[in-house]
């Protein structure tokens, strides 16, 4: 069939078009592609400290300034996927380790491997592998432990500091010394001083008392990867070791970890309805601080993330915007 020059042309224009219009949608794809695993959450194994930690991270250290998430008990860093997604997406580099006693591989035996300057030296050793000369620091429960301990033994490697849920803990370990609510609310912590006991009753039932009182605000896949970890050899014990090793000590404790006046930019956020940290700590915490201080108040538990993790994170942009 014979075709004119003319038809022959405009025929090979719409080829050309089609050919563009594919190329560009697979540039688009490629990119989305790209952007999408740019922006997953890896987990990773992180030798640091002798030891190997499970580590949740997300982008890459030279995408921008970089955050440090620890989490507290009976959690893992699966606590902190969502704030890390909405970090990364303002620009953030963010690592969540699972602590020492937590990660498989960073479970040593013995109370004595439990001290919180053991476990701070973790983190930074956690940093350095990754090669952070400085960073944010957030932390939850325990995870806030460990971050006051940083902030005084590491001060130049911290940006800015948000604790969660824990005060100062000098004025913790006051408050649960002389503070007739607050003895009254840490009674949980001199049960888990004792040996077996606790691990038997808080696994007992498919952890049936952590689901009660700890976990009846994470999800279901938080739940999962939770009763996994702790359903591993010597997890329970490891974890509770924390408290064996360190609670009836802090007065001395944090005389040691050079917390006495904090000039680290720092915001606490605190829940009022917290069956476990009352007022008096909260409110002495201020004290301590010779820098930028906050206190940030939230209708919510003890679980910040997980009951208001809008207002925490509308409280957590807020500070770093001011400590960039």
């Amino acid at each position: 069939m014979y075709c004119s020059q003319k038809e022959r042309v405009e025929s090979f224009r719409k080829i050309k078009k089609n050919h563009f219009m594919k190329i560009r949608i697979l540039f688009a794809f490629l990119s989305f592609s790209f952007q999408m695993m740019a922006t997953e959450i890896k987990v990773e194994q992180i030798k640091a400290n002798g030891l190997e930690f499970t580590c949740r991270t997300i982008g890459s250290p030279s995408d921008g300034p970089a955050i440090i998430l620890l989490h507290g008990f009976p959690e893992t860093s699966h606590m902190w996927e969502s704030t890390m997604q909405h970090l990364h997406e303002q620009g953030y580099y963010c690592m969540a380790p699972d602590m020492r006693g937590y990660s498989p591989n960073a479970r040593p035996k013995g109370r004595k491997n439990y001290a919180i300057e053991l476990i701070a030296k973790d983190i930074v050793a956690l940093a350095a592998a990754k090669q952070l000369t400085n960073f944010h620091l957030m932390g939850h429960d325990w995870g806030s432990a460990i971050g006051w301990s940083i902030v005084g033994l590491y001060p130049k490697l911290v940006r800015s500091w948000v604790a969660l849920s824990v005060p100062h803990l000098s004025a913790l370990s006051n408050a649960v010394k002389y503070d007739e609510q607050q003895k009254k609310m840490s009674s949980y912590a001199r049960v888990f001083q004792l040996s077996f006991l606790p691990e038997a009753v808080l696994k007992a039932k498919d952890f049936k008392r952590l689901k009660e009182s700890c976990w009846y605000l994470s999800t279901p896949e938080q739940v999962a990867v939770y009763k996994e970890v702790f359903g591993g050899k010597r997890a329970l014990t490891t974890c509770l070791h924390y408290y064996r090793k360190n609670w009836k000590k802090m007065i001395k404790i944090a005389e040691g970890l050079n917390i006495s006046a904090i000039k680290t930019p720092t915001t606490l956020i605190w829940g009022d309805k917290d069956t476990a940290l009352g007022r008096k700590s909260i409110e002495d915490t201020q004290q301590y601080m010779k820098g930028a201080y906050e206190l940030v108040e939230l209708d919510a538990s003890h679980w910040l993330i997980q009951d208001k993790p809008e207002a925490v994170w509308k409280a957590m942009d807020a500070h770093l915007a001011k400590h960039k």
